[in-house]
């Protein structure tokens, strides 16, 4: 009688783990169908296997045209800038977050994540009015008795865009680190003598080195995906991956040849992510 007993006992952990796994296939098949699937589909398309053997003709293509290389170059470059900015202003944004209370700091994060909150489409045509040469910023240049700037379609006009739109994620991500910092760390650099730069050097910026690199990677993998607001307020004159995709599948119908630029930025982004993997580790921050 003892046997039977034993073999309940021992199957009741295995049943108990199944059991979640079995929780995750529609998760795990979703993502097969809709993730992976499409990305599969995608590589067979640049690879031309519908064709016989699979050929490198269209990375050849990309990797060896200057064109194409300088619309990459132009993509990583916009990235970063866009994400420096971010930087630049979303760290004191997050410093006041992190440290006011109450109705105020509502009122901070509302004020950050409005862009949030408006259509991708009624956002760039709103800063095309602004923008342009008949736009409130001309206007306001007329008024000081400045000359105007002609802003839109260039890199300067896109590139405050994007930097409205995206500021939010810098925020958040850096606040968020930022409030979980005992603030007794930097009261005690404080005490032993250390200036406030010094302590927002060796205090609180390695301390919040993990939400900066979250919202750099969320700001850059964005920047260099945007294809809206690039299309409206920069034209041809702003070529980047996205907008050469979109050109390669309307205008020359080469699916081909898009298909392979879209792995291209993926692997880019992928390789993004993968430095983000390696900031995290103690040594780089040292």
């Amino acid at each position: 009688m003892a046997a039977p007993t034993s073999v309940a006992i021992s199957s009741a952990p295995a049943e108990a783990t199944c059991r979640p796994l079995l929780w995750l296939c529609p998760l795990i098949l979703f993502l097969v169908i809709f993730f992976a699937g499409p990305l599969l589909l995608n590589l067979m398309e640049s690879l031309r296997l519908d064709k016989g053997a699979p050929t490198f003709a269209e990375y050849t293509h990309i990797f060896g045209d200057p064109y194409y290389l300088r619309v990459i170059a132009q993509t990583l470059i916009f990235g970063i800038v866009v994400t420096a900015i971010c930087i630049v202003l979303g760290y004191p944004l997050a410093i006041a977050v992190a440290r006011l209370d109450g109705t105020g700091k509502a009122l901070l994060i509302f004020a950050v994540v409005v862009p949030l909150l408006i259509n991708v489409v009624v956002r760039s045509f709103g800063w095309m009015v602004i923008l342009s040469r008949a736009g409130a910023f001309n206007w306001l240049m007329r008024a000081l008795g400045l000359p105007t700037v002609d802003v839109m379609y260039t890199w300067t006009g896109v590139t405050i865009a994007l930097v409205h739109v995206l500021l939010p994620f810098m925020v958040l991500a850096i606040a968020s680190t930022l409030e979980t910092l005992d603030p007794r760390l930097e009261e005690a650099a404080r005490v032993l003598g250390a200036s406030r730069a010094r302590v927002f050097r060796h205090v609180t910026l390695p301390l919040s080195f993990e939400g900066l690199i979250t919202g750099s990677i969320l700001c850059f993998t964005l920047t260099i995906g945007s294809f809206v607001t690039v299309m409206l307020l920069g034209k041809t004159s702003t070529m980047i991956m996205p907008l050469l995709i979109y050109q390669q599948l309307t205008v020359s119908s080469n699916w081909p040849f898009a298909a392979a630029m879209g792995m291209t930025l993926l692997v880019i982004v992928t390789a993004v992510l993968w430095l983000q993997l390696q900031l995290r580790r103690p040594r780089w921050r040292r």
